[in-house]
């Protein structure tokens, strides 16, 4: 079998349709956002611990180091944070799924008990991240070699975490019960190039903003750098090369100032990062009613069955997807 990715105008149409049926969803029990919000919460701290921190720098003020200990410390821990907060989300997922309506406090006594699941799934993703960034740095075959390790682990991850919120299975059994999808390979692999566009639209959607924002960046700079911070200051762009000619109000004497590139980064960092704890949501719910469906059918609420079908098979009667030929 041939599967060949969307082209980027099916992606955001496949994103627009996950996103309606998944807050369709969510709809039914507002509890479900709930873990969406502490995820933001929680990258919004870490985010602004670490530019606080740079800030404290470049006034040469001591506390900085504190501060970018504390943003590390929160980098390293969100992997086990944003793991437990998945696997809340995928209990209220399958409670509201199957006719009840779960609360956020309900949902995380139901998984008091996966503590080691979810040491598990965070050092594996601290792993996947570390893979990652070897591959940046590789190229040819061993770059593919690697991506497709990632992402495998991505679609094995996101089968686990319903696999543990709804079974409470170890790591071994989770894994053996994920086997038991084999008979569903065609439908299965349909869903993942389906979610795997979201990785991708998210770059598609920074884009602008980088660059637009990066070049707002340098012309605030460079037309009000004179009156901005001096812990910013770059100086007077003679300082760079004596021949910058006189072009209006930007010449040889104009002082350049880095607060303005360094907001749009923050900006971009933090809009990055919600935006991507959304496309987690998506995929937690996306994959929990698949796992739902396919080893507990009897358990999904008469109501929802014909409502999941298309969603979960992406239906091409409703929108582009990935193509599959035999």
């Amino acid at each position: 079998m041939d599967f060949t990715k969307p082209d980027l105008k099916a992606r955001f149409t496949q994103l627009g349709f996950l996103v309606r049926h998944t807050f369709t969803i969510v709809g039914r029990n507002r509890a479900l956002l709930e873990p969406l919000f502490m995820m933001w919460i929680y990258a919004a701290l870490m985010i602004g611990l670490f530019f606080t921190g740079l800030v404290l720098a470049a006034y040469e003020n001591g506390h900085s180091a504190w501060f970018l200990l504390g943003g590390t410390v929160m980098f390293i821990y969100k992997f086990f944070f944003y793991k437990r907060a998945e696997l809340t989300l995928s209990r209220l997922t399958y409670g509201t799924t199957t006719g009840g309506m779960p609360t956020q406090r309900e949902a995380r006594r139901e998984i008091s008990g996966l503590s080691s699941q979810v040491r598990t799934l965070g050092l594996l993703d601290i792993v996947a991240v570390w893979v990652t960034s070897r591959k940046n740095k590789k190229g040819g075959l061993m770059a593919m070699l690697l991506g497709s390790i990632v992402e495998v682990w991505d679609l094995v991850n996101h089968f686990l975490l319903p696999a543990f919120a709804i079974d409470q299975l170890s790591l071994r059994d989770g894994v053996a019960k994920i086997k038991r999808l084999k008979n569903h390979v065609p439908e299965t692999l349909a869903g993942v190039f389906g979610i795997d566009i979201m990785g991708g639209v998210i770059g598609s959607l920074m884009k602008p903003l980088y660059l637009f924002g990066g070049l707002a960046g340098v012309a605030l700079g460079l037309l009000f750098g004179s009156g901005m911070p001096d812990a910013f200051s770059a100086g007077a762009l003679s300082e760079i090369s004596r021949d910058i000619p006189q072009l209006g109000p930007i010449g040889p004497n104009t002082i350049f100032n880095w607060l303005p590139i360094f907001i749009i980064v923050f900006v971009s960092v933090l809009l990055h990062s919600l935006f991507a704890r959304v496309v987690t949501v998506i995929k937690v719910v996306y994959f929990t009613l698949f796992y739902t469906r396919v080893m507990h059918p009897e358990h999904l609420a008469p109501e929802m069955r014909a409502d999941l079908e298309g969603y979960l098979d992406l239906d091409a009667n409703e929108m582009p997807t990935a193509s599959v030929s035999a």
